[in-house]
């Protein structure tokens, strides 16, 4: 499909890029731009982010892969199931899994027996539901043989940074990425990794009074009225995924406290690198200089705090490789002394890179899924 109109402020930026001789394009974002495969192209509302699509334009798994795989026909579609072990034999080999619906009487359990068994819970529950799959044969839980599973979380850094121009640079129609810039991503002198760089989606009015307000604008009163009503039209952001440093101090474990099945909760511990702090402040930095080269009279940035990573973009925790000691699963998925076990999620990814992994992770399923058929 071509890509997204541009935006009343990707020409302002487009000429701030030219004079710092920023390399740019426009950012794949996932969503129709034409009409496809029975859905509507996007209407550029201003509501893009966190909000179901009008014209169903946003793709996702639920208007794409699973409608596909109903169709065929060999598909049982199974919601409101929440997974609570992955079933073995005597011999800890693996044969389906058990799981729980809502019944009128309280939790109903089922078992479904299967020839492989693939899990793509998302990082945090992946790691969580391998390790609550322990069992005599596997007392640490399932692939945990090396101590890696829940290991290496991560997700990214977005360093805001957002500046005020004396024109127009924020029409309120999305989805609002418009054009980005690759040149940072590597070979930054001093720096581990890098990032993608961008102007991000469209804010609504209450979402830019709590992100994008200036620090010596009270937060009350008229002052944050009169910023809102003068230029709320005339701040641009830009951001972007900062490569994250993988740390196996940032993991997930299981908690001594449970949740309404009685199950142990996910417990995230630990700090990001601090080289990824660094490579944060340079890419805001980057993300500034860009803003003042494109016409903003003042700039100004969220701050970069070191805490633990994976708000979003979830990866790491059953990471793939080539040797067993160091990782949970070989690089088509299958978990380590498990022939029909499977991780098809971010949680492979042994770096989340410099972008947002999510056409990675498609990359991967397409991928993987070739050894999977093999195996059933």
């Amino acid at each position: 499909m071509p890509p997204l109109a541009p935006s009343l402020r990707t020409k302002v930026l487009a000429r701030g890029a030219q004079a710092l001789e920023f390399t740019t394009f426009t950012p794949p974002i996932l969503v129709n731009t034409v009409p496809r495969a029975g859905r509507d192209a996007c209407c550029h509302c201003g509501s893009c982010v966190g909000f179901p699509c009008p014209t169903d334009a946003k793709n996702g798994t639920q208007n794409t892969m699973i409608p596909r795989a109903l169709a065929t026909g060999r598909t049982t579609l199974i919601t409101g199931a929440h997974v609570t072990v992955i079933e073995q034999d005597d011999n800890g080999h693996v044969i389906g899994a058990r799981y729980l619906t809502d019944a009128e009487t309280g939790p109903r359990e089922h078992f479904a027996r299967a020839k492989a068994v693939v899990v793509c819970a998302g990082a945090i529950e992946t790691a969580r539901l391998l390790l609550l799959s322990a069992s005599s044969a596997h007392p640490d839980g399932l692939g945990n043989h090396s101590d890696q599973v829940g290991r290496h979380l991560q997700g990214h850094y977005y360093p805001a940074v957002f500046g005020l121009f004396d024109e127009d640079v924020h029409p309120s129609d999305g989805p609002g990425v418009s054009i980005a810039t690759t040149d940072f991503t590597h070979g930054n002198d001093g720096i581990i990794g890098g990032a993608m760089i961008a102007d991000d989606f469209v804010m609504l009015p209450t979402v830019f009074f709590h992100q994008a307000l200036p620090p010596d604008v009270r937060r009350w009163g008229s002052d944050a009225k009169d910023f809102m009503r003068a230029n709320f039209r005339r701040v641009a952001k830009i951001t972007g995924p900062v490569h994250e440093i993988p740390d196996p101090g940032c993991r997930v474990r299981l908690a001594d406290f449970t949740d309404r099945f009685d199950l142990r909760v996910a417990r995230l511990s630990g700090q990001v690198h601090v080289e990824t702090i660094r490579t944060a402040e340079f890419i805001s930095h980057r993300s500034a200089d860009w803003l003042a080269a494109s016409g903003a009279r003042h700039t100004w940035r969220s701050p970069i705090v070191r805490r633990l990573s994976a708000g979003q973009h979830q990866a790491g925790t059953c990471r793939m490789g080539t040797e067993p000691a160091s990782s949970v699963t070989d690089q088509y998925g299958r978990v380590w002394g498990h022939a029909n076990l499977f991780v098809c999620d971010g949680s492979l990814h042994p770096t989340n890179g410099a972008y947002n992994p999510v056409l990675t992770i498609m990359a991967m399923a397409a991928r993987n899924s070739q050894a999977i058929s093999q195996t059933i």
